[in-house]
């Protein structure tokens, strides 16, 4: 937006038509007598331009020189839009309301948020929380943060930190757990997939694999020596492995076409309840939708607890797409990467990827294999240390 279009909107202008043999002489003389004008554009033989609505009003001299009569066909500004919410006392009052309730909603928890907890149930934690105020739909301006927080460190001993905020309407309760250290006891490191060996490292024990030998998930790879001073193995084998997937892709798909017809909404939702503004009928048999927010109370990891937002359905229809054979192939060679690689282990260094494919008139098969090196051998304790005596 130019600046001559903010301040012609913030003062209001109006969008004329001039009729008459010579409408251009309108505007020169409109120019020359120092009015803003613009937008100027000729269409079936009728000049339309713009210009204030004050200079408007002085318009009709100039018009009776020109032999010209000019109409308002448009009203563009904020004193045109003051004037018609004058004449809405009851949209005014509405909104009021609305933004009342709205401001009300906003001051209270509609959502609560617990993170961090691992054997201190979520449901044991709110209950505290409850006991102690906080729950939903309660003013959070009621709510002790430092009562509640101590109250929760009390109630269970397990949790050693305990923090609480508000984001808008959504309490977050964090709590960080006492961890007791692991202590695996002594034991043989076992293969825990099927691979082929690539290399042995052995701090302690007995190696009994070697690189280049084929193993099954559960076969020893290095054995402990519970004798003396009851030597647990220790050590690292990596291995080649292979991690498979197959995906069936069709040679033919629906997809969506839009019509260009489409139907809107405007809808309040509070937490989980939504309520339409304005009604909109009966919807299309098929359709898309997309919303636009308007204005929300509350962030966090939920959605918001309240929010107005603005609900467009599109029609559609649907309309077969034929795919060709290559396309499939290359479609299901991508989806099974993606795949594979999403459970893949951050140990794992992927090697390459394999690729088979068959089919018939309808789809293709695509086997997709990827090949890994990684570290495959896990402890296993012997049974009377398997709680981490020695």
């Amino acid at each position: 937006m130019t600046l001559r279009r903010l301040i012609g909107y913030v003062l209001g202008y109006v969008r004329v038509q001039a009729r008459g043999k010579n409408p251009e002489r309108l505007v020169n003389l409109c120019v020359c007598s120092g009015f803003p004008v613009w937008d100027i554009a000729l269409i079936d033989d009728h000049l339309y331009f713009s210009t204030t609505l004050a200079r408007y009003k002085q318009i009709r001299p100039l018009a009776r020189k020109s032999m010209c009569v000019p109409r308002i066909v448009k009203r563009v500004g904020i004193p045109f839009l003051i004037g018609k919410i004058r004449r809405r006392p009851v949209f005014i009052l509405v909104s009021i309301i609305l933004l009342a309730v709205l401001f009300w909603l906003s001051g209270s928890v509609w959502a609560i948020s617990v993170k961090g907890n691992v054997k201190v149930s979520r449901s044991d934690i709110l209950r505290v929380a409850s006991d102690n105020g906080l729950a939903i739909g309660a003013r959070k301006s009621y709510v002790s943060i430092d009562n509640l927080q101590q109250a929760i460190a009390i109630e269970f001993p397990g949790i050693s930190w305990v923090y609480i905020r508000f984001q808008g309407t959504l309490a977050v309760i964090e709590v960080v757990e006492k961890v007791r250290p692991d202590m695996p006891g002594p034991g043989d490191i076992v293969a825990r997939k099927d691979g082929v060996v690539e290399s042995v490292l052995v701090l302690s024990g007995v190696p009994l694999v070697q690189p280049g030998q084929t193993v099954k998930k559960g076969d020893l790879l290095i054995a402990g020596v519970p004798s003396g001073g009851i030597q647990g193995a220790r050590g690292n084998v990596t291995a080649k492995t292979w991690y498979e997937v197959v995906n069936e892709e069709p040679l033919s798909r629906l997809e969506p076409v839009r019509t260009g017809r489409k139907k809107e909404a405007r809808v309040i939702r509070v937490r989980d309840t939504e309520f339409l503004l304005f009604p909109w009928g009966t919807l299309f048999e098929w359709y898309e939708i997309e919303q636009y927010p308007i204005t929300a109370f509350g962030k966090g990891e939920v959605a918001f607890a309240v929010e107005i937002f603005m609900r467009v359905f599109f029609e559609v229809t649907w309309e077969r797409k034929e795919i060709s054979i290559e396309e499939a192939v290359a479609n299901a060679q991508a989806r099974g990467k993606r795949a594979i690689e999403s459970r893949l282990p951050s140990s794992a260094k992927l090697i390459d990827f394999s690729y088979e494919a068959s089919g018939d008139a309808e789809s293709v098969l695509v086997r997709v294999v990827a090949g890994t090196i990684e570290e495959i051998g896990e402890l296993a304790p012997w049974p009377s240390y398997e709680n981490g005596g020695w």
